[in-house]
């Protein structure tokens, strides 16, 4: 499994691509505000993108994705139900941000419980809300993307409208902390971390 990831200069966000080294199939997860980086990491390694994986719809992290479709194509956009309207009707998450990214077409659902297959790599969806309606995280081997529910030493905000921070907390509590302590932690934003890291010396959790 090879992850990488690029990040934007508007806002620090992440966006990850997850590959199988083996047969090159791969996923972006989130798409941030310049997608060039991300098109020309997976030129550079020859992957063949088969979906875009998103941990929720804040504009910093759908912004890229019309140039990541132009480039890789038709692929599928993958969601929580509680957000697809944001992407398949182009309607802002936010009432404090009124930016949406356009309709887009091909939006399929990220489902509590199951697995997301794209190609060869299979993602367990976890329901993480609470920055958001539909957040969630994704689990493939050894490895959560989070988004922005839990940060290394941090946590996601919860002071939006349709924010909810006592079901944030909860989630990653019950989602996340229940995890074994070497999971990797791949953020919405900033460094990687560990769930035992963060169990331990995460000011938020403790």
């Amino acid at each position: 499994m090879h992850i990488e990831g690029t990040a934007d200069q508007r806002f620090g966000t992440n966006s990850y691509l997850v590959e199988d080294e083996q047969t090159h199939d791969a996923v972006v997860i989130d798409a941030n505000f310049e997608p060039e980086l991300m098109i020309e990491l997976v030129r550079s390694r020859a992957a063949n993108v088969k979906a875009i994986l998103l941990t929720h719809t804040d504009v910093d992290h759908v912004a890229g994705l019309a140039a990541l479709l132009q480039a890789f194509g038709p692929i599928p956009v993958a969601v929580h139900d509680a957000e697809k309207h944001v992407v398949s009707e182009g309607k802002p998450l936010r009432r404090e941000f009124a930016a949406s990214t356009g309709r887009i077409e091909n939006v399929v659902s990220l489902v509590e419980g199951d697995v997301f297959r794209a190609g060869s790599l299979a993602f367990d969806v976890l329901h993480t809300p609470g920055h958001s309606p539909g957040g969630i995280t994704l689990k493939i081997e050894d490895n959560l993307f989070t988004g922005d529910a839990l940060f290394a030493g941090s946590i996601g905000r919860s002071d939006f409208a349709n924010s909810d921070g006592r079901s944030l907390l909860k989630g990653i509590e019950t989602k996340l902390l229940s995890q074994p302590d070497e999971l990797a932690v791949f953020s919405g934003h900033g460094p990687a971390t560990t769930i035992g890291r963060e169990r331990k010396t995460n000011p938020f959790l403790n």
